[in-house]
């Protein structure tokens, strides 16, 4: 199996752990399931990692998939303090409490899961297109 090989498939399991890890969020499954998603999809991502040179199609699909998640990354690190105060702010003018409660409504790990999805959405954008 040459390494362009690898680097498509790798893409294909990345996207099933994905998948795995959306269903036990959705599902409730239990933690092994979540701990398999998350392993399956930290493999591939290495995997592609290494295996990205392999040929220009295969490296035009990292680049698309490394700027969206990129970009996401960018657009996130501006846009979700934004969106946090903006909540705050409206739900502390529609409370009738006086206390001044201040918590972090989104998660951080969001971004990273954020930017994790805009990659594999670059990635499969650029090959169902069909592109270099």
């Amino acid at each position: 199996m040459n390494k362009a090989n690898l680097f498509m498939n790798a893409g294909w399991a990345g996207l099933c752990g994905i998948v795995l890890l959306v269903a036990a969020s959705a599902f409730d499954l239990s933690k092994a399931v979540n701990v398999a998603g998350v392993l399956i999809v930290m493999a591939s991502c290495w995997t592609m990692l290494f295996t990205r040179n392999a040929d220009e199609y295969t490296r035009g699909l990292w680049t698309s998939g490394a700027s969206l998640a990129f970009a996401t990354l960018l657009i996130l690190f501006l846009g979700l303090p934004f969106a946090e105060g903006v909540y705050d702010g409206f739900v502390s003018s529609h409370e009738d409490s006086g206390e001044d409660e201040t918590q972090q409504d989104i998660p951080a790990i969001a971004s990273i899961v954020a930017a994790i999805g805009a990659f594999y959405i670059g990635l499969f954008w650029k090959r169902i297109r069909g592109g270099m």
